[in-house]
């Protein structure tokens, strides 16, 4: 399998939530990209179970942000929670541009799982 890592710092939009991407190439030609990625997708699905797309991920950390501030305490008061959904896992999320395959994971742990399973050819 090929794939690159990148820590991500304050230059990645991410980088609050995930310490780390696995990015893909997008052709199918030497380095079968989404191929690799599709395995990996489905290797996270079934070890970590299910999360959303990171900029829905992205959406609904926002939206919870915005519930704790004025607006939140008055949901808070009338007993309207808003709790972030399972669907943003901590662990791990993903994007499939066209060119820009991506598994974003929490941690160097999560990192070296992966490479455990995965080694970069």
């Amino acid at each position: 399998m090929t794939y690159t890592i990148h820590r991500l710092d304050g230059r990645f939009s991410y980088h609050k939530w995930f310490a780390y991407y696995i990015g893909f190439a997008g052709g199918m030609a030497n380095r079968h990209g989404p191929l690799h990625f599709n395995n990996t997708l489905k290797w996270f699905m079934e070890t970590y179970g299910w999360s959303a797309e990171i900029r829905e991920y992205a959406k609904m950390h926002a939206w919870t942000q915005q519930s704790t501030g004025w607006m939140g305490n008055y949901r808070q008061a009338a007993g309207i929670l808003e709790e972030l959904p399972d669907h943003c896992n901590p662990y791990w999320s993903w994007t499939n541009g066209s060119d820009d395959l991506r598994i974003y994971v929490q941690s160097e742990k999560e990192l070296n799982f992966f490479q455990l399973k995965w080694s970069n050819t």
